[in-house]
């Protein structure tokens, strides 16, 4: 019995010790850079890549002794879902920790960068986009998008109070990043973009109607995502300018879908019956400001809608254009060609 005690105590021993090396070999290598070479590596963290694929990249650049390793570190971490996409400089004289914390921060670096934001984007798409690029997480460009000191030097948003959320002035169109740009820079270039692609005697012709720009810009927006092509855009500007002559609620489907971040075709009657000040189906006029970022087309119809007497307009599965007067004639016109 003797014998046997002793041999337990020693194997707990065993046991213990062999705990405490195991535990300080991880410490000690997940804290030790993997050598000595100041060289830089740039490694690109493709949006979706798991943590297990980031781990094996970095050991396959010989910046890592132990993906393995590195991997169980992060998940007792909590890092493997916060692990941002982008191009990451590093270098054998950084730790593996370090590495880690370094792409979890989202501190990428470029040398230079091409972005397109298709017309109509919303600022929500924009900053979901730019962080699927590694450029800025979506929380700091959203941040950067409100009116705020920096941008008064633009007069076309003279009448905006600060912290205005700036959907509807960020031109779309393509730009180049750079490695020294910030949400601030790249929001001020946009508007820069704004002021020169939206010529002076617009605005003039939109204040000498007793409009202002964020009206316009609103409802552009709106026309924007309804139409099918720039042509068609004054005929559907035209059928909701007159709903809002008439005190008619504009029922926009491009409304519900920015306040159910959806992109439904046809939102379900549950849908257009949400509270929310965006909703058109629920409230009259127009809605607090843009839900997406217009084109120069949408806004030139916004401005000047074509003078019709149509309430109603629907598109053929062709995307042709079919205009209505009454409700009568429109639900005609959907059993016809959609229903």
């Amino acid at each position: 019995m003797k014998r046997f005690l002793v041999w337990s105590a020693v194997a707990v021993a065993v046991i213990v010790l062999a705990g405490g090396a195991a535990a300080w070999y991880g410490w000690t290598t997940l804290n030790t850079p993997a050598g000595t070479g100041d060289e830089t590596v740039v490694v690109e963290i493709r949006p979706g890549d798991s943590l297990r694929t980031v781990s094996r990249t970095l050991e396959g650049q010989g910046l890592v002794g132990n993906a393995r390793l590195l991997e169980i570190y992060a998940r007792g971490a909590g890092y493997a879902a916060r692990l941002q996409a982008g191009r990451y400089a590093l270098d054998r004289t950084m730790t593996p920790v370090g590495m880690l914390d370094m792409i979890v921060s989202g501190d990428a670096v470029f040398d230079e960068l091409t972005v397109t934001i298709p017309e109509g984007w919303s600022l929500h798409e924009i900053e979901t986009y730019f962080e699927d690029q590694g450029l800025f997480t979506r929380e700091r460009f959203q941040q950067a998008a409100v009116m705020q000191q920096i941008y008064r030097d633009h007069p076309f948003l003279a009448p905006l109070e600060d912290d205005t959320i700036l959907d509807g002035y960020l031109f779309p169109d393509t730009y180049r990043v750079f490695p020294d740009s910030t949400p601030e820079t790249l929001v001020d270039r946009m508007l820069e973009n704004f002021q020169r692609r939206v010529p002076q005697e617009l605005l003039d012709d939109i204040a000498s109607q007793g409009r202002t720009l964020h009206e316009v810009l609103t409802l552009a927006s709106i026309v924007q995502q309804e139409s099918a092509n720039d042509d068609e855009m004054p005929q559907v500007a035209g059928v909701f300018w007159n709903r809002l002559q008439i005190g008619m609620r504009l029922e926009s489907d491009a409304t519900v879908n920015y306040v159910l971040g959806t992109s439904k075709l046809q939102p379900t009657f549950a849908d257009t019956e949400v509270q929310h000040p965006y909703n058109t189906y629920e409230n009259t006029g127009l809605p607090p400001g843009p839900i997406g970022n217009p084109g120069l087309p949408a806004i030139r119809a916004a401005a000047n809608p074509a003078q019709h007497d149509y309430l109603f307009f629907l598109h053929k599965p062709s995307r042709e254009i079919v205009l209505s007067r009454t409700f009568s004639e429109h639900l005609a016109n959907k059993a016809r060609y959609l229903d």
